[in-house]
């Protein structure tokens, strides 16, 4: 489920626990008034009125239990929210350390680490060019020598061989999923 996804369903869950409330209200309101009215009037209550008010009573009491674990739902979803962005927030920076790490490793130059980071955002050999004021030809060697350097022999592996371990780190860090 995407956090969107939680989100809406955290809006749709205080939108319920509203109108909850306000039935609350209102059954909480009648009984008060039946109450009063006997109370008032000197009357007992008879059976129709007594099984009246206590649907109501239990009315009120489901409803205000319901509130409770709606709104502890809220909060959790709220809170396992902020919890997924935290993780995607650190993956992000984990990965980008990862990805420098890895480009010391294979000992890039730093055009080739630019280059590499064009590669793997899905540029094209001639945007990339653009970008760095160079020819496509020099791209080219640039990118024959970082997949060398990386032991690959193009830009989808390459980017494969970062995605694979973000995924990886990604699974370990996730709740599991329900079946």
């Amino acid at each position: 489920m995407h956090s969107t996804n939680k989100l809406e369903n955290a809006t749709f869950a205080t939108i319920i626990f509203w109108g909850m409330g306000v039935s609350g209200l209102f059954f909480t309101q009648d009984v008060i008034a039946d109450l009063r009215e006997h109370i008032n009037d000197g009357r007992g209550y008879q059976l129709g009125d007594l099984s009246h008010l206590v649907f109501e009573i239990i009315a009120v009491t489901a409803l205000g239990f319901g509130m409770l674990l709606l709104s502890i739902y809220i909060t959790d979803l709220k809170t396992k929210n902020a919890r997924q962005r935290e993780t995607l927030h650190s993956l992000r920076n984990d990965f980008d350390s990862h990805v420098h790490a890895q480009f010391d490793d294979w000992s890039l130059t730093p055009s080739e680490s630019d280059i590499a980071l064009l590669l793997m955002r899905g540029l094209a050999s001639k945007d990339i060019a653009e970008l760095r004021n160079c020819t496509v030809g020099t791209i080219k060697v640039h990118s024959h020598n970082i997949f060398r350097k990386a032991n690959v022999s193009s830009r989808v592996e390459l980017m494969s061989l970062f995605l694979d371990e973000f995924m990886d780190v990604g699974m370990q860090s996730a709740p599991p999923r329900a079946t």
